[in-house]
């Protein structure tokens, strides 16, 4: 561990707050300086406010020169580059501002050597001619640790989706990082009004890879499905615009299916071709058949025609799904 002067650091850190103060007093005098009545009174006194503000010029350079470092460290970590660069599979363009991680080499706690330059590179923005990457034109770059985000400008067929223009996000493996062939798709956006399981999605979108398959979802726009309007509605899909026969959202607003009568923000969900209807804690349902009330923290399994099949113990959050819905 490296050993902290705790006394030397608080003396550091009091010297750069009055310096700061210096700098605000230095400046508050020389615009006093541009009043008639504060200039006419510090010139009848010019050789006591002459040394004070010689004094506040000097208390202040510890912070402006701080400031002037710090400036200086953030200009060489944010380049604009002056002729086109190539690292691995990227190509920048000469006039393409990055965002640099580390300047310097050094070593990591298990004594390996940290990339550093271009190899650190973690914002690219191709604001003066577009960067082109796996075939896309794009307008910037972001890398993160297995990931990267790209802002394209137009539509493309991306590995059997047709992303729209805008941020699409690509996973890597350890050491690909400027391998584009090894990046594969993660997430992108759809067009509002794409079908998918059978559904018409009307806003925006996301697809977000999920092991084999994929998730879809809708977070601004709700989806209604089987008549019932529903909120941050997801569906797995096993492949591109595949069946979809698992999804699940919350209802907006109370509606009935079938003999059943439920509050709004009940959980909606089908599973092995069955609905569920996950009831909060602090609501009840209602079987209009019978007249009897369904207390929160039940779910209620209907049949897509909407008979009522049973009804069972809410699964917990985190919980998997039983492998088959048991009906008592």
């Amino acid at each position: 561990m490296i050993p902290v002067d705790m006394p030397l650091m608080l003396l550091g850190y009091m010297i750069y707050i009055f310096s700061e103060v210096f700098l605000w007093l230095f400046t508050a005098g020389l615009i006093a300086m541009l009043f008639p009545p504060s200039r006419r009174y510090m010139l009848a006194r010019r050789w006591k406010f002459g040394f004070l503000m010689m004094f506040l010029a000097a208390g202040s350079l510890p912070y402006v020169e701080s400031t002037l470092r710090l400036w200086q460290d953030w200009r060489a970590h944010h380049p604009r580059l002056k002729e086109q660069q190539v690292v691995g599979d990227l190509v920048l363009p000469a006039g393409t501002k990055v965002h640099l991680q580390y300047l310097e080499p050094f070593d990591d706690l298990a004594g390996e050597p940290v990339p550093y330059g271009l190899q650190s590179l973690k914002h690219a923005d191709f604001d003066r001619t577009l960067g082109t990457i796996k075939g896309l034109e794009v307008r910037s770059l972001e890398l993160w640790d297995g990931s990267a985000t790209v802002k394209t400008l137009a539509a493309h067929e991306l590995e059997g989706w047709h992303c729209e223009p805008g941020q699409v996000v690509y996973e890597f493996p350890f050491g690909a990082r400027f391998k584009h062939s090894q990046w594969r798709l993660d997430q992108c956006m759809l067009a509002p009004g794409t079908g998918l399981g059978g559904i018409t999605w009307p806003g925006p979108v996301r697809v977000i890879a999920n092991g084999a398959g994929w998730v879809a979802r809708s977070d601004e726009t709700p989806v209604t499905v089987q008549g019932i309007e529903l909120r941050e509605f997801i569906m797995i899909l096993d492949r591109p615009y595949g069946e979809g026969d698992s999804w699940e959202g919350y209802s907006n607003h109370p509606f009935d299916f079938g003999p059943v009568y439920y509050p709004a923000n009940t959980q909606v969900s089908r599973y092995h071709g069955q609905l569920l209807f996950s009831l909060p804690l602090d609501t009840q349902a209602q079987d209009r058949r019978s007249g009897l009330q369904i207390e929160g923290g039940n779910t209620v399994v209907q049949s897509l025609e909407s008979q009522v099949l049973g009804v069972r113990p809410s699964r917990r959050a985190g919980d998997p799904f039983p492998d088959e819905i048991v009906v008592p």
